[in-house]
């Protein structure tokens, strides 16, 4: 008779202990849902504002604030109007371990660095190494020549974007030299020979380019035929999916440790998540990055006291 009582406690007692599990139940980023094929992007990409734009997504106390940027000064106000009305308690962006962060008056990684720092709210790089991208390129047999590259016509478009200069293969060289080669990996391009791979692949000559609209065209994520063949949007392709798995895995280990999470990373690595994004954390809320509120930027931006921590290794 006593036993038959006591019934109802322990029905009680298991179902409290299995929702605090539940409740436990900790956030894992499912890679087999990522979308990589062109026409789940295209879906997703009609149906999403012309980025800039949030992305808030709520599950329980759980909330990600998600800039889909386009790169550059247009989603600093997203940025400014993600701290301002979430007060993020972590900070993911997009860039790579020990690379500089973008100019924080133009940049949306930079800006977001800065406002981390002014507001004491920890900062996470969500991009895998350079080191890591390089090694998955080869792999895909991509040369040297093509990693170079890449990274070249990166620095002719932020370089066109503050000075009205030409970018000669010589400064280019001198640039890519001191930041990011390693010798281990190949051999460092010669005037002669970037000329000669810039002609061979671009159809022009190298000093001559206009770097700001061949980067936009090479980042159209539907672009011309034209772009589809070239080893920047190759290789920006095949490196892309990876650095995507990379920050999925930062959002999930961010929400299992905060409960207020600002992520910024580019709109196609968004598109790249949104299933996945879904499937953790239901339908978001999405914010038109022209039609917020006009934001107060802060134009004397630093990183004075950034604190930075990594979470997935």
């Amino acid at each position: 008779m006593r036993m038959k009582s006591l019934q109802p406690v322990f029905f009680a007692i298991f179902c409290f202990a299995f929702s605090i599990q539940a409740a436990a139940q900790p956030f894992e980023a499912d890679m087999s849902v990522l979308s990589s094929r062109t026409q789940q992007h295209q879906q997703a990409y009609e149906s999403f504002p012309q980025p800039p734009y949030l992305a808030v997504y709520q599950k329980g106390n759980k909330k990600l604030i998600l800039l889909a940027a386009r790169h550059g000064p247009q989603s600093l106000p997203a940025v400014q109007y993600a701290f301002d009305i979430y007060a993020p308690q972590v900070v993911l962006v997009e860039r790579e371990p020990a690379e500089p962060f973008g100019k924080c008056s133009s940049a949306e990684d930079g800006y977001a660095a800065a406002l981390a720092s002014q507001q004491q709210v920890p900062l996470v790089r969500a991009d895998i190494s350079l080191e890591k991208q390089w090694f998955f390129a080869k792999e895909k047999g991509f040369s040297y020549e093509d990693w170079q590259m890449l990274w070249i016509i990166r620095e002719g478009y932020g370089r066109a974007r503050e000075i009205d200069q030409s970018f000669t293969a010589e400064e280019a060289i001198a640039t890519y030299e001191k930041r990011d080669h390693q010798p281990a990996w190949g051999a460092l391009f010669t005037e002669k020979s970037l000329n000669s791979y810039f002609k061979k692949h671009y159809k022009q000559n190298f000093a001559e380019t206009d770097f700001i609209k061949l980067y936009q065209d090479l980042m159209n994520i539907y672009p011309e035929k034209w772009v589809a063949k070239t080893p920047f949007y190759r290789l920006t392709q095949a490196t892309s999916l990876a650095r995507s798995q990379f920050m999925l895995e930062n959002i999930a280990a961010a929400l299992n440790q905060y409960d207020v999470v600002f992520a910024e990373m580019g709109a196609g690595h968004y598109l790249d998540l949104v299933p996945a994004l879904q499937q953790m954390l239901g339908d978001p809320q999405v914010l038109d990055g022209e039609k917020l509120p006009k934001q107060t930027l802060w134009r004397q931006c630093n990183w004075d006291g950034l604190q930075e921590i990594v979470l997935i290794k």
